[in-house]
């Protein structure tokens, strides 16, 4: 089954319902990239600057509910990162196609709040009993505001 992304007036067909998550991330984020520096974000998150502020987690936290914050509490938890395979039994999933939605909206609530929503998680290609799959885990940035908007302690 493939996955169809618009951009503009073209659709482009992807594989998976990751690739065709990047790929719209990338179509949207590419006016942007025109303006920021040739270090990007790669500078800031390397000083330790984030746009992850106290008020902004708080906002992200307000926005999210369900099962987006199931997700963001599932990552929060397991520090180790979880599989697309984990995510998918976690939530009932039939496969990971769901999966796409819930980061998107993630993603999206990440840019309302006006933080850099590729501050929020990092995916990851790996190898699982000889098959292809995707690791995925909090930035340090937002899981290190997560935790303090959070508390100690608190789940």
């Amino acid at each position: 089954m493939s996955y169809r992304v618009w951009i503009g007036s073209t659709a482009i067909e992807c594989e998976t319902p990751e690739d065709a998550l990047e790929l719209a991330r990338q179509a949207e984020g590419s006016d942007s990239a025109a303006h920021k520096p040739a270090s990007g974000k790669d500078s800031e998150q390397s000083k330790g600057a984030s746009r992850w502020s106290d008020r902004r987690v708080a906002e992200f936290f307000r926005l999210v509910d369900g099962n987006q914050r199931k997700l963001v509490d599932a990552l929060l938890e397991h520090t180790d990162g979880r599989t697309d395979q984990q995510l998918v039994t976690l939530f009932g999933y039939q496969d990971g196609k769901a999966l796409g939605g819930l980061f998107g909206g993630l993603w999206k609530n990440a840019k309302k709040v006006g933080a850099d929503p590729d501050d929020l998680y990092v995916k990851k290609p790996a190898t699982i009993g000889g098959k292809k799959a995707f690791e995925y885990f909090l930035s340090e940035n937002f899981r290190r505001a997560a935790q303090a908007h959070r508390g100690p302690g608190e789940q």
